[in-house]
């Protein structure tokens, strides 16, 4: 597994309507006026995580020192407005939004959320089926689980999820996104104004793809959040099916 998380990185593109064009590059410049920030949270730790066990639609809670777990992230969170709130509607990912984002932070007079957050079930993790609670030493003798792990673009784990499937719920996801913000019809943002911001709290594998569909280029692997990690990016929308995103590491 390739992880390059240290540090902080930048990278621009483009983003096309035709997902098979998603890898060609768009001439970006620094001094963008940014249409929206993403905030990308993975959940914190389950028993699953700490077991590295796979862990896709069973519907763990977090474990006991979660709140511990999660305090830096509450503490950089803290006071910042969101225009919107999405979280995935699996246990985990609703416990760490409550915990990060009480609720008597979301009806304070400094909040822009003036809608409760949006439970979406298109921001689950993978479906692993018959994999699910299961390790790598477990599977690693099965050839089909083999299979999967060298293609699984091709491969579509016993009573889980194909990874088309996966990837186009995620796309419908990130177009509902941006056809939300159009529909805001705000004047543009001015150079000294921040853009509004969004939080979205989800899985590991999640947080992957969407960084993959927004930065084309960009590897699966390369990147590697924490349980409890935050990751931000920049988005200049030029459409519906098109933007240009910086994604940054801290």
């Amino acid at each position: 597994m390739k992880q390059n998380t240290e540090g902080k990185r930048v990278r621009e593109c483009a983003l096309s309507p035709n997902p098979q064009q998603d890898s060609e590059p768009n001439d970006a410049k620094e001094d963008l006026q940014w249409d929206m920030e993403l905030v990308l949270v993975r959940h914190g730790t389950t028993s699953w995580n700490k077991e590295r066990r796979y862990l896709g639609h069973a519907d763990l809670s977090l474990l006991s020192g979660a709140e511990q777990e999660l305090k830096p992230l509450r503490e950089k969170l803290q006071g910042q407005s969101f225009a919107q709130i999405y979280c995935s509607d699996l246990m985990r990912c609703r416990q760490t939004l409550q915990i990060i984002l009480p609720e008597s932070a979301l009806t304070t007079e400094r909040s822009l959320s003036v809608m409760p957050p949006i439970m979406e079930p298109r921001l689950r993790e993978l479906h692993f089926g018959d994999w699910d609670g299961k390790t790598y030493d477990m599977l690693k003798d099965v050839a089909l689980y083999r299979a999967w792990i060298d293609e699984p673009q091709r491969i579509t784990p016993p009573g889980g999820e194909s990874w088309v499937h996966f990837v186009n719920r995620l796309r419908e996801f990130r177009d509902s996104l941006f056809a939300w913000r159009i529909a805001l019809e705000v004047q543009p943002i001015e150079s000294n104004a921040a853009p509004p911001s969004v939080l979205v709290v989800t899985h590991g594998g999640v947080i992957r793809q969407l960084v993959c569909m927004l930065i084309p280029g960009h590897d699966f692997w390369s990147l590697n959040p924490k349980p409890g990690e935050a990751i931000r990016l920049q988005l200049r929308l030029a459409g519906l099916h098109n933007c240009i995103a910086k994604l940054l590491f801290h």
